[in-house]
């Protein structure tokens, strides 16, 4: 029966520092809110009720996540929330079972979960815990390494300063606020402004190679591109999740 409230108070936690980098979102307020409630009478009056209705609420957080969650795993280098998703991932899917468990258990008055009294179940957890540790460690060193990189240079092509005026895009509540920039070909600055206490990145395809840049919270990012030729290319940001509210266009003329 704890594991229903356990889960209920880690997704609190992680929807709380979700909610500071990427901004007030009033449908993960109402999370907050329910599973608060849940947390708290299954804890102070527990029931059968209270167990299903639990079991339901953390397996819609879950599912409504379930997007950004899968984003994550499958690219825990290139962003900080990566571990945040597997433990929300965990979290949730054991929180959703235990209180599914713990109503059939109350209904029937007899245990239905015995995993934890057996060896197989404790290789099990052991196992959970060794991947949320190991890609907890991955991601937020693979992260470290990006936002330390002090940019790709003369790898871009870019042998000359630019003569042009940059560009620039500014990012708030993570939303780039310019969905359309204007460079002339040849040597070309963008600069990102992130006025977020979150991180983001610049990612823009050029030359049929990505090219991402870690833009640091609170910063602004001088971005150097060798454009080469004219073209509209798209830029966004990469962190998972930022992408339908963090992209636009480069135009790019002779």
């Amino acid at each position: 029966m704890w594991l229903l409230p356990i889960a209920a108070l880690i997704e609190i936690l992680i929807t709380i520092q979700t909610m500071r980098s990427i901004g007030f979102l009033p449908p993960l307020v109402v999370f907050v809110v329910l599973l608060a409630a849940i947390a708290g009478l299954a804890l102070a009056r527990p029931g059968p009720r209270v167990f299903l209705i639990g079991g339901i609420v953390v397996s819609l957080f879950v599912a409504t996540n379930f997007p950004f969650i899968v984003d994550g795993l499958m690219h825990p280098i290139g962003t900080v929330h990566a571990w945040t998703d597997i433990i929300a991932l965990v979290a949730g899917l054991a929180g959703s079972i235990g209180g599914f468990a713990a109503f059939i258990e109350l209904r029937r008055g007899a245990p239905v979960v015995r995993a934890m009294r057996s060896p197989r179940g404790e290789a099990m957890l052991i196992l959970v815990v060794g991947a949320i540790l190991g890609t907890s460690y991955v991601s937020v060193l693979g992260f470290d390494a990006l936002e330390t990189t002090p940019g790709l240079g003369v790898a871009n092509g870019v042998l000359k300063a630019p003569t042009q005026a940059p560009a620039e895009l500014d990012a708030a509540g993570s939303v780039f606020i310019q969905k359309a920039l204007q460079l002339s070909t040849g040597p070309g600055a963008v600069y990102v402004v992130n006025a977020d206490a979150g991180p983001h990145t610049f990612d823009i395809e050029l030359g049929g190679r990505v090219l991402s840049y870690p833009v640091p919270p609170h910063s602004t990012t001088a971005v150097v591109l060798d454009l080469t030729t004219a073209g509209i290319f798209t830029y966004w940001c990469a962190i998972p999740g930022h992408r339908s509210s963090m992209e636009g266009t480069l135009e790019v003329t002779q």
